[in-house]
């Protein structure tokens, strides 16, 4: 059986500036159904999602989190180049 690891999908969060920021954004992301890991880059204002879920539910559930938290969120496929990259 083929092994069926969910792909990362990055969001821009630009308005990442500091660690409570980046604390009260980790908490919202950590609650999202389907959720299995994340990983923050503020400086490059960056989350990086993967998820067990579809990954159209798990974006639309994201960025429902992300409004929850007060930050707006952008699907960033142009910054493939950046320190969250495999």
């Amino acid at each position: 059986m083929a092994d069926q690891t969910p792909e990362w999908l990055t969001v821009c969060v630009p308005a990442l500036l500091c660690r409570r920021c980046v604390r009260l954004l980790s908490r919202h992301v950590r609650d999202v159904p389907g959720v299995t890991a994340f990983e923050v880059d503020a400086a490059w204002g960056l989350l990086r999602v993967r998820g067990g879920v579809d990954p159209a539910k798990l974006d639309s559930e994201l960025r429902a989190a992300l409004a929850a938290a007060g930050f707006s969120g952008d699907r960033c496929e142009h910054r493939r180049g950046g320190p969250l990259s495999p």
